[in-house]
Parts: structure tokens; sequence; C-alpha cells
């Protein structure tokens, strides 16, 4: 398989992310902001970014609204980005990440954003397969549309297995259950969203290993699950590897979680090796939370912490 295709990220409901910068957040207070930023982003695009900014090839596609994609459009260009995404009516939403800078807490008012119609999902999929023919690792990623049936994703994951292609899914609730039905290659919940898929606390590694080892089970390939500051950890039928997470600098954790899908997406299509997958994936979240807002760190800020990435075998 050709290890230089682009990865194709799917964006169901991309979002302007506002990230504000406070010296402190009180509810019911007035708060001024000291600094904000705003990107393009939604799950599926920041993932892109991240893709990009490694030094591989992505093809960007899912739904875009039209009065407000020229934000989105002139980004894809500045970065050489494919846009095959479906132009629909409407607005794209704007995400506010709220950042108390003395605490280092996030908080995040989410809109529901775009709702595509019967004829923008028509349009969607004929792209996916058309895409599909040459392309063969795809990262179906983020929070559905109103309007979008909850089991999208399945239908996607299924349509995609056509053309052996490989999926990594990361999305949460009635979502991530209903793809996980249609086995997509990997997964990447976080612990929260873990808990939920499995209906149980995931208070212990216990918890956390029983969880990954049903899952794979279930026919996923590779499950990856993210821990926050305590690392994280992919898992395949042969061995379970957890990776430490880098120390560094903290100045915002949003985005962390899709820049290691991105790492391990380009790690998984350039056929690294379990642990130097995670190795970069590791890597790239721990050099995305030095930056502010949902911006993509360097390849060399990457690769100055690919080596400090400590790695051990968890049974």
């Amino acid at each position: 398989m050709n290890n230089t295709l682009p990865i194709v990220t799917v964006t169901l409901n991309p979002a302007l992310d506002r990230t504000l910068h406070l010296p402190s957040f009180t509810l019911g207070k007035v708060n001024r902001v000291d600094t904000e930023r705003t990107d393009p982003g939604g799950k599926g695009i920041n993932v892109a970014k991240v893709i990009t900014a490694l030094g591989h090839p992505v093809v960007v596609t899912g739904f875009l609204g039209k009065k407000n994609a020229y934000t989105f459009q002139d980004y894809f260009k500045q970065e050489n980005i494919v846009d095959r995404f479906v132009k629909t009516s409407g607005e794209n939403r704007e995400n506010i990440k709220i950042v108390d800078t003395a605490t280092d807490v996030v908080s995040e008012l989410n809109f529901p954003g775009i709702m595509p119609t019967t004829a923008d999902l028509k349009n969607l999929e004929d792209i996916l397969r058309k895409l599909a023919v040459n392309h063969k690792w795809f990262v179906l990623s983020g929070s559905l549309p109103l309007t979008v049936p909850t089991d999208i994703y399945a239908t996607f994951i299924e349509m995609l297995h056509q053309y052996d292609c490989n999926v990594i899914l990361d999305t949460s609730g009635p979502a991530l259950s209903a793809g996980i039905a249609a086995k997509p290659f990997a997964v990447k919940p976080n612990l929260p969203e873990l808990s939920q898929l499995m209906q149980a606390p995931m208070e212990s590694d216990n918890d956390i290993l029983g969880a990954v080892k049903q899952l794979l089970r279930q026919g996923i390939s590779q499950v990856a699950i993210s821990l926050g500051e305590k690392g994280s950890l992919v898992g395949d039928c042969q061995q379970i590897l957890r990776a430490k997470a880098p120390v560094v600098p903290v100045s915002s954790t949003v985005g962390a979680g899709d820049a290691f899908v991105a790492g391990f997406s380009v790690g998984q299509a350039r056929s690294l090796s379990l642990a130097d997958s995670i190795r970069l994936a590791s890597a790239a979240a721990g050099a995305s939370v030095i930056l502010p807002g949902t911006q993509a760190a360097s390849l060399s800020d990457v690769n100055k912490l690919i080596h400090k990435i400590q790695i051990e075998e968890w049974r």
C-alpha cells in the first residue's frame, strides 16, 4: 500500500473555534479577556491541520455552511489542504473556549451548527465513494448535526469497507456505539466517552484494560484511549502499550485529542509499528497543548518530543 497517499478526514459539523484567555473566570461576574484567537475547526479539520503539519498530505470533506465558508476555504488554500467539502445552506457554528489562565481550567460553549439536507448527505456519500477508490485511510470524527442520522458513521464505515479502506473513528455517545458495530479499524475515545460506552466507571487500570480488550473482541483492530495528563494507551490483539505524557508547559488542552488522532493516523498510514504510532501521536498531542487555540504545532516541535515519550507494555 502506498504510504504517502493522502489521509481523508470527515467533519460533519465544522466550527470556528474562538479561544478566550482570561486571568480568571467567574460565573455571574464581569470577566475581561486578555487575549483571543479564532481558528477554523471541527474535529476532523483539527486533525487535518496536524496531519499537514506532520508533512503528510490530507483531504478534507464533510459539510460546510456557505455563509462563512470563506474562512475555512482560505485556510485550506493557505495550508495546501485539498477541499472536497459539500457546501450546504446556513452558517457554520462558533465554539467558544474560555481558558482560565490562573487555574488552567477550560470551559466550552458549543453551538448546534448547520442542518444538512438529505440531498447534502447523498452528495457526501458520492464524494466518499470517489475518494475511496484512491485513498485508503479515513478519519471520521466529531459531533453530528441535528439533521443527520445517529448511525451515519456506521453507514460510512460499512461503505468504505467495500473499498478496503481503513477507518479511524473518534466520536462519542450513540454515534460511537453505532459506529463500533460497523467495526472500524480503530477507535479513540477518551475516558468519559469510554465510561459512557461501557456504561461503567473507568476508575482503575483494570477497568480500562477490560474495556479495551472488550472492544478488541468486538472486531476493532486497534483501540486508542486518551488519558489526559496521564498519557494514552493503544492496544491491538497482540499488545497493549501505554505512553506517558511528555512534561510541557500547557497553554490550552483544546485540540490535544485531535492532534493525537492525527499523529496516530499518520503513523498507521505510513505503516509504522504500534509503538512508533503511539509515540508520534503522543508527541503531536504534547506539542499541541503548548500553543493557544487549536493551531497545529510544527513538525520540528513534534520531533523535539518524540524521543521523550516513554512507552511501556500493559498486561
